[in-house]
């Protein structure tokens, strides 16, 4: 058979599609979720290349820690030197640099992957050790790993856009700033082992448009870089080296795709309306300025929700400015027209601030977070709101004060609004008075004290990710408990429909901002539940327009009521399911629950 090239068999995985599309590239393999170590096929040509690399690296590093070394000598004594010299003999062992050379000819490896992959064994021999002082020392290799790491690949900032460009990126994780940077037009797609659909990476993922399956666990070890993959966003399945009967199929399905695309331009001024003559008003969740091209494109009626906090990751130097904010916001502002947009106060907590007086948290995301470190380091609350009120003057902004759990929060947030408000009328700054203030609904509390937080709102915001999480206590970020996430769950539904008759008993708007808003089958059961704000990733608002307009919102109400009466999601989701087709709806034979 010589001649004959192998016939590398299909593999089929299944994760949870995040962002609906089909991409079909060549697989970029990444081990960093900054996107710092990334897996690159080196031609044999340039492999000794790439072992003197790695000794000069290592050589740079050994120098860097005699320096550090005799430092801590000078400051403290020998004694306090000792945790570095472990360093230094490691540096030296020739075994495990013999290792990583070795890693680096015969898998044709950059340098940086071949550090990682070695001292990755080591860390894992190490762990099995039952002594605990020399099981303990792996933290030293990791720190040798990291520091040899840093060494290979400098300062420069690896721009995925660039290394990745037409190809599928593969990792473990990423960040959700990394993936916010990813551009649609490069990087056709990305796979990673953990996450969920409500995670913060797979939000941005729907928010910048980029095909995404995540959770498809240990997949980062099935794939080489350069090998041919297929993804489905939406049904989270993942193809290895398709065979040319299913590269066909995936390609047809992206031609449709495509041809859909066009059809919802052509849909985009059509009201959404329901068949018994409800309107539902569709806004959009916004990220990053850049996005507003989107919203335009998808017509939606206004920002629902701008999550602030992303100004102060494309910050160049911590927090932005009063100046900085105002111009993102007066942007916003000039943008959105008549609707307007729902500015909410940053979401940020003191371990990502790195605020001095604060002292690490075990568990940031029930700390010192949001409207928490807001009215505890309140200059920075102040700055935010001069700059809402003043770009408020140039268009319809209102605040959103998130993570609230009593009502004192509230009542003080809108003393030092209007404090501000003093402020900028004694110095003559042009500015909006009594700018709309809503309430985040998304902790149990708010659920609980609803109708006495409507007394103090002008809105509320429904956070559904978060408040699904702190309801059924389930990290959503956790692969190992993310499956327990869930949407249908009836304690959800009640708490929704909870939420909801406040809102509706005290008159003000309630606007649901958390991602049940972009899944077809969810949204029946929030128009069913009461709701009729809703806001979405902008790229979800043609296909929830449709179901709007194919339902009846009587049929949705009498769905979702005896839905939320029910005691398991398993039978939600069974007795949903079954009766989708009472709605007549052709639409919903697509609906999925996520």
């Amino acid at each position: 058979m010589r001649g004959l090239a192998r016939k590398i068999p299909e593999e089929r995985f299944e994760g949870i599609g995040v962002c609906q599309g089909v991409a079909i590239g060549k697989a970029f393999l990444v081990d960093d979720p900054q996107g710092r170590i990334v897996r690159v096929f080196l031609p044999k040509e340039q492999l000794e290349s790439e072992v003197l690399r790695f000794r000069d690296a290592a050589r740079l590093a050994q120098q860097q820690v005699r320096e550090a070394i005799e430092r801590l000598r000078k400051a403290l004594g020998a004694d306090h030197a000792y945790i570095l010299e472990a360093h230094l003999l490691m540096l030296e062992d020739r075994a495990m640099g013999r290792q990583i050379e070795a890693f680096i000819r015969e898998n044709h490896a950059n340098a940086e992957w071949a550090v990682r992959d070695v001292t990755s064994h080591l860390l894992d021999a190490y762990g099995q050790i039952e002594d605990e002082y020399l099981r303990e020392r792996g933290s030293d290799i990791l720190d040798v790993s990291h520091r040899l790491i840093k060494t290979l690949s400098g300062h420069e900032t690896r721009d995925l856009n660039e290394l990745a460009k037409n190809s599928i990126i593969v990792a473990d994780d990423l960040l959700p700033s990394v993936t916010a940077d990813l551009n649609p037009r490069g990087v056709l797609g990305f796979v990673t082992n953990v996450g969920g659909w409500a995670s913060h990476t797979s939000i941005i993922a729907r928010s910048v448009n980029i095909p995404a399956v995540v959770g498809v666990r240990g997949f980062t070890e099935r794939i080489r870089s350069g090998e041919t993959i297929i993804i489905d966003g939406t049904t989270g399945t993942v193809i290895l080296n398709p065979s040319p009967e299913t590269l066909l199929f995936y390609t047809e399905q992206r031609q449709r795709q495509q041809q859909q695309q066009l059809y919802d331009i052509e849909e985009r001024d059509l009201p959404a309306i329901t068949r018994d003559n409800c309107e539902i008003k569709l806004r959009a969740n916004i990220e990053l300025i850049e996005e507003i091209d989107a919203y335009q494109r998808f017509n939606a009626a206004g920002v629902g929700l701008y999550r602030s906090e992303f100004l102060y990751s494309q910050a160049e130097s911590g927090l932005p400015t009063e100046d900085e904010q105002y111009q993102a916001y007066q942007f916003l502002a000039g943008m959105v027209g008549e609707e307007g947009a729902v500015v909410r106060t940053f979401d940020l907590g003191g371990d990502k601030l790195h605020l001095e007086g604060f002292k690490p948290e075990r568990n940031p995301a029930l700390g010192m977070r949001a409207i928490r470190l807001s009215l505890s380091v309140e200059p920075i609350f102040r700055t935010q709101v001069k700059a809402i009120l003043r770009a408020a003057s140039q268009g319809n902004l209102k605040i959103l004060l998130p993570f609230v759990s009593n009502v004192d929060e509230v009542r003080a947030a809108k003393s030092i609004i209007a404090d501000v408000e003093r402020e900028l009328r004694a110095e003559r700054v042009q500015h909006e008075e009594d700018v709309e203030i809503g309430v985040m609904i998304e902790v149990p509390a708010a659920v609980m004290m609803a109708e006495a937080l409507a007394r103090e709102a002008d809105f509320f915001s429904l956070g559904t990710n978060d408040l699904i999480q702190s309801l059924l206590a389930v990290d959503r970020g956790n692969e190992n408990v993310s499956a327990l996430f869930d949407p249908m769950h009836p304690a959800v539904l009640r708490a929704i429909k909870m939420v909801a008759d406040a809102g509706n008993k005290m008159q003000i708007r309630v606007n649901v901002c958390g991602e049940m808003a972009s899944n077809p089958a969810q949204v029946i059961m929030l128009l069913g539940l009461g709701l009729r704000d809703l806001s979405m990733t902008p790229s979800a608002i043609p296909a929830i327009r449709r179901l709007v307009r194919s339902i009846r919102l009587s049929d949705a109400e009498k769905l979702a009521l005896h839905a939320m009466g029910l005691n398991t999601p398993a039978e939600v989701r069974h007795y949903v399911q079954t009766h989708l087709a009472d709605l007549g709806s052709e639409f919903l034979a697509a609906a999925h629950f996520g």
